[in-house]
């Protein structure tokens, strides 16, 4: 039988990440959704101020594997919104199939003057509602939004003090000045006030604060994960746009469920060549990067030539005399991959000029696959040094705020920085050592 992607089936269960959004009016939602999910400008603007229809699937054309519930914020004294929001959650943790079921809430509020009421009082019962146990296990998440305004008062006030400090140390210091005021200004209340661990994030959408997004994301993914199911947590690191981190990790999760951890055994390619097992490998992990590739290069003869004669010039001669040797059952290699992967991500190398790759697939490609250890360096690597020449196009592709699609010159200049990179020859050691 034809071998099947991990990521088909998972899909196939769970096609798109699905979020509820609550939050008044004017708190930044559209753009909160826009750069994290790398949508346009209209998609949370459609319902008019105040009457977001809470069942209403927003979609967008641009990200497939995203769907959005938006619901307005609770004012004082109206109950109607609070009552559909409860029974729109009920309703939805019903559902018998996953990918009708919600995945996430963000529970969207701007950041308060200092003084001002942390929590309203229906996001306070919607948390206790959540702590007793009311609202299921969907993981609901409190999102404090425009952040770079309490960095702009910190920075204002040292402006305006008597200091010898120039602008960037003024900045920095702002912002170190900023986080210690979240801190004391809302986290502390806001822990006194919905008296229940609900996860929370500062965050802003402005240029220069793409980590908070990151962090944003992160948790997210790892409630999903951890509440939901392996299957949400993939379609969510499919679907986000601003975390490297999240990718691979969604990565790893899909090597979980099939493939990878059978890698030693040989059991999930009985009689197959190992082209036949880079192919779904190759599939699986360009699906859960999913980056802009009108003319799919990703996916092209090309691409997989230049990946696997990388591996070939860098596992070539390393084979041991007894080659089973250390392909004994239980062997790690699951554990081993996600350990050096981890290890070796991070910040980009430096890019520079194109190269020209084979077009033909290394011969150890088209072996039969079987349980050797020579077989085995071979496919960590081609999992490895793909994650990694896939981290330097999504780091290439975010540069022009992912308006520029995956082009052939793209692609050989994250693949040259990778291959001439110091870190490329400390994968090959450290799968050597595991």
């Amino acid at each position: 039988a034809q071998l099947v992607p991990t990521t088909e089936d998972i899909l196939r269960i769970c096609p798109r990440f699905r979020i509820l959004l609550i939050g008044k009016t004017g708190v930044g939602k559209s753009s909160l959704i826009n750069k994290a999910f790398g949508v346009d400008d209209a998609l949370v603007s459609d319902s008019a101020p105040g009457q977001a229809e809470i069942e209403k699937e927003i979609a967008s054309i641009v990200n497939p594997r995203f769907v959005l519930h938006d619901s307005r914020g609770f004012e004082p004294g109206e109950t109607s919104n609070f009552d559909a929001v409860c029974n729109f959650i009920r309703s939805r943790n019903g559902k018998p199939a996953l990918k009708d079921r919600l995945h996430a809430i963000w529970i969207c509020m701007a950041i308060p003057a200092s003084g001002s009421r942390i929590l309203e009082t229906g996001v306070e019962k919607l948390f206790r509602l959540k702590t007793n146990g009311d609202l299921g296990d969907v993981p609901m998440i409190s999102v404090f939004t425009k952040f770079d305004e309490l960095v702009d008062r910190e920075v204002m006030n040292l402006e305006m003090a008597d200091n010898d400090l120039n602008d960037e140390e003024i900045f920095n210091l702002g912002r170190q000045n900023a986080n210690q005021a979240f801190e004391g200004e809302c986290v502390e209340p806001f822990r006194m006030s919905s008296n229940v661990r609900i996860p929370y994030k500062a965050v802003s959408t402005q240029q220069g604060y793409e980590t908070t997004l990151a962090d944003l994301i992160q948790i997210t993914f790892e409630n999903v994960q951890l509440h939901v199911s392996p299957e949400a947590a993939v379609s969510t690191a499919i679907a986000q746009k601003p975390n490297s981190t999240v990718k691979i990790e969604g990565c790893i999760t899909v090597g979980k469920l099939r493939y990878w951890r059978s890698l030693a055994s040989s059991v999930s390619f009985p009689g197959k060549t190992l082209k036949a097992c880079l192919d779904v490998i190759h599939t699986d992990i360009i699906e859960v990067w999913r980056l802009a590739d009108p003319n799919l290069n990703l996916k092209s003869k090309e691409f997989k030539a230049l990946m696997s004669n990388l591996v070939d010039k860098s596992v070539q001669g390393n084979v041991p005399t007894s080659p089973n040797k250390g392909l004994a059952a239980g062997v790690p290699i699951l554990a081993a991959v996600a350990a050096i992967v981890g290890a070796l991500s991070g910040p980009a190398a430096p890019i520079v000029i194109p190269i020209v790759g084979a077009f033909v697939l290394a011969k150890w490609a088209y072996d039969v696959y079987r349980a050797s250890r020579s077989n085995l360096e071979h496919l960590m690597a081609y999992i490895i040094d793909l994650t990694l020449v896939m981290q330097n196009i999504f780091w290439l592709v975010n540069a022009t705020n992912g308006t520029y699609p995956t082009t052939r010159r793209l692609i050989k200049l994250a693949f040259r920085a990778y291959s001439e990179s110091a870190t490329k020859g400390r994968v090959h050691v450290l799968i050597e050592e595991h």
